[in-house]
Parts: C-alpha cells; sequence; structure tokens
C-alpha cells in the first residue's frame, strides 16, 4: 500500500495549481509553465477529477479559488518554497567554503569578533563558523579545514606536523567593573561570590591551590554549563570568575572587567592547537593569520600586566607579567 495512498497519481497537476493559484489567472500560469491555455485548465480539471473536489471556480474574465483551493494552495505553497531552498543551497554548495570548526568558548570570544577580518582577506569564500562544544575535540571528528581545539592533552599531537601549537590559557580572576570600589583588592575580589563553568570548580580550585590565597574558601559559589554562560553573569555583575584572560582581553582593554591589581596569572593545563585538515595554500593563510592574531593578543596582554602589576610570564615573550 502506498504511504501517500490519498495523493493524485501524477504530481503535475499539483504543480499547475499551484502556478494557477499563485498567478490567478489561467493565461499567466500557460505563460510561466511555457504551455497552452488549454493545457493548463485540463491539468487542473484532472486534478479536481481526482481529488473528487472543486478547487477554482471559473468566470468569464477571473476565477476564484474555493475554500478547499485555498487549504491545498498554502500547503503547496509552503512546501515547493521549502523545497525550493534545499535544492538552490545544493547548488550553492559548489561555492568555495572555508569551514573553521572551534572550541564553542574560542569561536564566541575570540573567533567571531574577528569575521569581517577573514571576510575581508578572503572576499571570495564565504567562511562558515562551526562551534565545538567537545572542548577536546577529537581530530578529524567531522568534516573542516580547520580546527582550533583545546584540549590538556598537546603531548600526543607532537609529532604531528598538521598539528600547530596555539597558545596557552592564562587563567586569573575577574568580576565586572561596578563591582569594584576604590579599597578593592585581589583579596576583597577572591570573596566576592564565585562564578563556576564547570561543576568540578576546577578552574577556581587549580588558581587558589597554586596562590597564597588557598585559604580563602568562603565563598558562595554558582555553578554554570559553559564559559560563556559563567562570563555573561560577570559581565552583568553577579560574582567573580577565573578566566582565561585572553577570552576576555576586549573587555579588560575597556574596563568593562577588571582583573585586580598584582593579581597572580597562571598557566591553566589546557593548551590550544589548529589542526590543517585541508592541504591548500588558503589554509595556511587562515593558520598564519591565527598565529599572528594570536601574538598580538599576547602583546596587548603584556601591556595590560605591565600596568596592573599582574604577576607571572607570558608565552614567547621576554617581558613578564
Amino acid at each position: 500500500m502506498s504511504p501517500y495512498s490519498n495523493l493524485p497519481y501524477s504530481h503535475k497537476g499539483l504543480q499547475v495549481f499551484e502556478s494557477v493559484a499563485r498567478l490567478m489567472s489561467f493565461t499567466l500560469a500557460a505563460n510561466e509553465l511555457h504551455v497552452t491555455q488549454s493545457a493548463v485548465s485540463r491539468q487542473v480539471k484532472q486534478l479536481e477529477d481526482d481529488l473528487n473536489e472543486t478547487l477554482v471556480i471559473r468566470g468569464n474574465r477571473s476565477i476564484e479559488l474555493t475554500l478547499k483551493g485555498h487549504a491545498l494552495y498554502s500547503v503547496l505553497e509552503k512546501n515547493y518554497l521549502a523545497l525550493e531552498s534545499l535544492i538552490a543551497s545544493w547548488k550553492q554548495e559548489s561555492q568555495k567554503k572555508i569551514v573553521i570548526k572551534a572550541a564553542l568558548s574560542y569561536a564566541t570570544r575570540s573567533l567571531i569578533p574577528k569575521i569581517q577580518q577573514l571576510h575581508e582577506k578572503f572576499p571570495d569564500y564565504e567562511i562558515v563558523v562551526i562551534p565545538s562544544m567537545d572542548e577536546d575535540e577529537s581530530v578529524n571528528a567531522s568534516e573542516y579545514d580547520v580546527l582550533i581545539l583545546n584540549t590538556r592533552r598537546g603531548s600526543i599531537y607532537a609529532d604531528n606536523p598538521d598539528i600547530l601549537y596555539l597558545r596557552e590559557e592564562f587563567m586569573a580572576p575577574v568580576c565586572a567593573q561596578q563591582l569594584v570600589s576604590d579599597q578593592s583588592n585581589i583579596e576583597a575580589i577572591i570573596q566576592m561570590p564565585r562564578l563556576h563553568p564547570t561543576m568540578d570548580h576546577y578552574d577556581w580550585i587549580t588558581w587558589l591551590r597554586n596562590t597564597h590565597f588557598d585559604h580563602f574558601t568562603k565563598a558562595r559559589d554558582t555553578t554554570f554549563f559553559t564559559l560563556d554562560m559563567a562570563l555573561s553573569a560577570c559581565l552583568s555583575g553577579q560574582g567573580v570568575t577565573v578566566t582565561d584572560l585572553l577570552l576576555v582581553l576586549p573587555e579588560l582593554e575597556h574596563g568593562y572587567l577588571i582583573c585586580p591589581e598584582g593579581a597572580p596569572v597562571q598557566y591553566s593545563p589546557w593548551q590550544y592547537f589548529c589542526h590543517r585538515r585541508t592541504k591548500s595554500a588558503i589554509v595556511d593563510e587562515i593558520i598564519e593569520w591565527l598565529k599572528i592574531e594570536t601574538d598580538k593578543e599576547v602583546q596587548t596582554l603584556n601591556r595590560l600586566a605591565d600596568q596592573y602589576l599582574w604577576k607571572g610570564v607570558v608565552q614567547d615573550s621576554e617581558l613578564a607579567l
């Protein structure tokens, strides 16, 4: 038994009726379909006979749709538009694309603000950004040209020539500017409500353990399931979070977020790497661009570190934080 037993045998009648109903004219439909008016009339009459329903009321100089004609046209219009969009997208797949897959936080905080630069750099390419919820994304897990992965297993990629080290994470506490008074210091800030991106509170625990502030353990905790949610809460003044400073660099530069003066900045066990999956000059150029942009960000972080006396060491730089 056919799964669509109520549909007419020929779908041509549906196409012809859709044209007639959209243009409200047998003559205009005939011109659009490149057939005679009598052929259009026969197709619509055959459809009405197959459905045993009147769809069109024919007048001397005009036509009118019946209620069922209106209902059928509404369904056909939606589905023909969907089919047109789908098939058009297949044809567009021949357009040149650059597919960049990146860890969610990096895609949101570091990559999206630079999309316009990529458009200007590669005007003939569509830029496709795919966020990855799995921070430690498996190489070759899905289709992409470039993968930016965040992992604490960087050593396993040491001998892979297509996986390139990008940068460290630089962890320190930050909070919204409105929470900071003139007297606020690192001791006061780390006793504010603490915002966490993970249930295990890993970033806070690790940062406190590696500083002499480990005894500051009493504070209200709020946990989110993504770093972006934790940073949104931080920006809205709900507390303080420990995060990678390069992910909030614009907010630090403009003073929306504050990392307290003298704060220790630590390397995280996590590092960023690039995987070059597609071998092409364009992909090589993108990776080189990513490295240059990362170096600029690190230089900016060094400048802020000098300004606010943050303590630590930034990668590949002779300047101490």
